[in-house]
């Protein structure tokens, strides 16, 4: 975990930095987001950052990323494009994956575009982690792409090709960046395997040159090393320099190796490559809460004219009523001249009338609060009712059909969340047996959304 502050778009300064080891041991892999948790936890209570935003990264093994040329196609139909290149290239589902796409050039007439994927639950299970410590996920990144924007802006506007090499205990990222175009390489390599990592790393610029259409690179940068320099050098055949990711980055920390902050630092510059896997659930739900204050406001002020329009029926009806004793008392006075009754009786059946009048105005103004409101009280925890249309059975109005979101977590395992509302809603007096489930739910990554028919009683509408 580093913390960073920019200070300005050139001035980045590494406030706090720290990193604690989690168990890899397979017997409880099953619990990984758990023991994320747990450590972040402990990671942050010992730092204490007085930071509530985070950016993390998933590390390069867990990472698929491709590099493919797009058909000449209108500007308008790229993202359609780059969807179906996704489809065709990503060798998973693309509902089981979260996916995001970097295009190299957009005014070339066949653009290059990096698609880069890692498993849904992969990239779930590392958001819930974070956001189960309070922090807010801004953006979820990839350990190559970072490490490509350390190599961007070490090398600000060079065209040249260089190879970084990230040597870990279990694992090699390799980072080709040439001019616009990165490409990756996650090998199952550990730094230690000097021999044998020099034998992939030689395989992997071959590659590159011959099935990506690269360049060879004319340096390469050791992030995390293996060996001493000179001998890796004289292995490879190209110059080979140890990489600082930290050059130009103010330290307000002692840091005894700066290449375990290599990707940290990527993260945190200006992004020359941007990639964002944040879960679709998770967008909408920043979404919703860049609308919320919106929906309140709407929602005070419908119930603020509700309130005025019935407050303003309530004192025109006391008026009513107020006219109508009067007359009462002049009709008594005036019994022994009853032939002059008849324009009073006439005034006072068109006040009786208008009071009805105002009386239905009420009971229609509150209808379909009442209905709402009865509608809410039969929803279980979680439940949140997003939508409603009436339903016409001519001119009458039969009910409503509602929409309902449901988070899967908040839903009693064994009991089906949909048909439990339905049951409820039938059991009230407002409403008849005839409501029924109009779609089935479609399953989220958090919630599900489903459709009823609700219809009302007889004696309710």
């Amino acid at each position: 975990m580093g913390v960073f502050a920019r200070r300005s778009p050139d001035n980045l300064e590494l406030i706090d930095y720290g990193s604690i080891a989690i168990a890899s041991d397979p017997a409880i892999e099953m619990a990984r987001e758990a023991l994320v948790a747990t450590a972040l936890k402990r990671l942050l209570d010992e730092r204490k950052p007085a930071v509530r935003k985070a950016v993390v990264a998933i590390d390069g093994p867990s990472v698929f990323s491709r590099l493919v040329k797009l058909p000449p196609v209108a500007p308008e139909k790229v993202a359609q494009t780059i969807r179906h290149e996704a489809v065709q290239n990503i060798p998973f589902p693309i509902d089981e994956v979260v996916w995001d796409a970097h295009v190299v050039d957009a005014a070339a007439p066949e653009p290059e575009v990096l698609l880069v994927a890692v498993k849904a639950a992969l990239v779930n299970g590392l958001v819930h982690a974070v956001a189960a410590n309070g922090l807010q996920v801004e953006r979820v990144d990839v350990a190559p792409a970072a490490l490509a924007n350390v190599v961007r802006n070490g090398y600000p506007g060079s065209s040249e090709c260089r190879l970084l090499v990230d040597a870990g205990k279990d694992s090699t990222n390799l980072v080709f960046v040439d001019g616009d175009r990165v490409f990756f390489r996650s090998l199952p390599v550990g730094g230690s395997m000097g021999q044998r990592l020099v034998q992939e790393i030689q395989r992997s610029i071959s590659f590159y040159c011959s099935q990506q259409g690269g360049n060879d690179p004319t340096r390469i940068l050791l992030a995390g090393g293996f060996g001493n320099l000179g001998e890796t050098e004289s292995r490879l055949g190209i110059p080979v320099e140890a990489f600082n990711p930290l050059q130009g980055v103010r330290l307000s920390v002692v840091v005894a190796d700066s290449a375990d902050l290599a990707v940290l630092a990527g993260m945190a510059m200006p992004a020359a490559l941007c990639i964002n896997l944040v879960p679709e659930a998770l967008e909408k739900e920043r979404r919703l809460q860049k609308r919320q204050p919106l929906i309140l406001a709407c929602v005070a002020a419908a119930v603020l004219i509700g309130a005025v329009w019935i407050a303003g029926l309530r004192r025109m009806a006391d008026v009513a009523r107020r006219e109508a004793a009067i007359v009462g008392a002049r009709v008594a006075e005036l019994e022994l001249l009853e032939g002059e009754l008849v324009p009073l009786e006439r005034r006072i059946d068109r006040l009786l009338g208008r009071t009805e009048i105002y009386g239905e105005a009420v009971g229609q103004r509150t209808f379909w609060l009442e209905t709402l409101q009865e509608i809410r009280a039969c929803l279980s925890d979680g439940m949140f009712l997003v939508g409603s249309e009436p339903l016409k059975d001519g001119e009458q109005t039969a009910g409503l059909r509602i929409t309902v979101v449901s988070y899967l977590d908040k839903e009693t395992k064994g009991i089906d969340a949909v048909v439990q509302l339905r049951d409820r809603l039938r059991e009230s007096a407002r409403f008849s047996d005839e409501t029924k489930v109009f779609r089935r739910p479609t399953k989220r990554q958090f919630s599900r959304s489903f459709v009823l028919d609700v219809h009302f009683a007889e004696d309710a509408q």
